[in-house]
């Protein structure tokens, strides 16, 4: 008899929802807007989940045995239970359980297909999260950009600024990332970047990473060696990760995320260890089919055809 499953991944701006089976088959899948309860109102992430699901099922009104959701915002027992309840009732169909958890599990688990270890997800921010054996979890950075997210892509913007401002001060060399910097923002003037970085999402100085990559590999000191200061901070969020691992001599090491496109930063990080690293080919939200299918005996098979589907 075939079986329905859901899962959710929740980030911070959007939501990948995806409808599959026990037989390995994905009958819909529907990304919509974030159901983040600490970026927009309960009576919003009620909403979201109500229009996301009436999609996925307007043409598979099949009732669920497992749903399982990794959540941004959902750190606490109290949020995990909260957002349970938005979910069964934004359902249309009958859903047997609900699990939820936090969304760093999503992206460890695309890697590990369930298995223990841990990910490191740089980004806009950067936070490191593991799950031993035991099944117990750690959590290392991910505290904001004010006060963390060291080596994130918003650093690296941040800092690939700041030079251009010291440059222009003259309170350090020149670099090349000035003219790289102020054709990318449209401005004649240096200090015409003011208005702009401080009116502007983090992911503005975030986006600066493929610049500051490039410009690095062209031989601008000052590039490389903000480049350089990232890969520090991400080679120290991995070594507290081994030190915390259960296999601390060959723990499995997911990396995600955008800021590990950059080829020198990625090369920088890499040959610092001797360990091997997985990049996952499959998005989080198959890491959260893998936790719908956790509880079900031979999965492989199973596991196996969904990767088919995001090849």
């Amino acid at each position: 008899m075939t079986s329905y499953f859901l899962a959710i991944d929740g980030g911070g701006t959007k939501t990948d929802v995806a409808l599959f089976d026990s037989d390995g088959r994905v009958l819909n899948r529907i990304v919509g807007e974030s159901t983040n309860p600490n970026a927009i109102s309960g009576d919003q992430v009620a909403k979201n989940f109500t229009g996301i699901f009436n999609g996925l099922f307007n043409n598979h009104p099949v009732p669920i045995a497992y749903c399982f959701a990794g959540m941004s915002g959902c750190g606490h027992v109290k949020q995990k239970a909260m957002m349970k309840d938005y979910i069964r009732a934004a359902l249309p169909v009958p859903c047997k359980e609900i699990e939820i958890e936090n969304d760093a599990i999503n992206a460890l688990w695309s890697g590990t297909d369930g298995g223990p270890g841990f990910v490191v997800i740089a980004g806009t921010g950067t936070i490191a999260y593991g799950r031993n054996e035991s099944g117990e979890d750690f959590r290392i950075g991910g505290w904001g950009h004010l006060v963390g997210d060291e080596g994130s892509g918003y650093d690296i913007g941040k800092e690939a600024v700041r030079a251009m401002l010291r440059a222009y001060d003259r309170r350090q060399g020149p670099t090349d990332l000035t003219a790289r910097l102020t054709s990318h923002f449209r401005i004649q003037h240096v200090p015409d970047v003011i208005p702009i970085i401080y009116h502007s999402p983090k992911q503005e100085l975030a986006n600066l990473v493929s610049i500051v990559d490039e410009t690095a590999r062209l031989g601008d000191k000052t590039a490389a060696a903000i480049i350089e200061r990232s890969a520090s901070a991400l080679i120290e969020l991995i070594e507290t990760g081994i030190s915390m691992s259960s296999d601390k001599s060959d723990p499995e090491i997911v990396l995600t995320g955008g800021l590990w496109k950059s080829s020198m930063l990625r090369r920088n990080v890499i040959e610092h260890f001797t360990n091997h690293f997985i990049f996952p080919k499959c998005p989080p939200v198959y890491g959260s089919m893998v936790g719908a299918l956790n509880k079900l005996e031979n999965n492989d098979i199973i596991l196996q055809r969904l990767k088919g589907y995001f090849a």
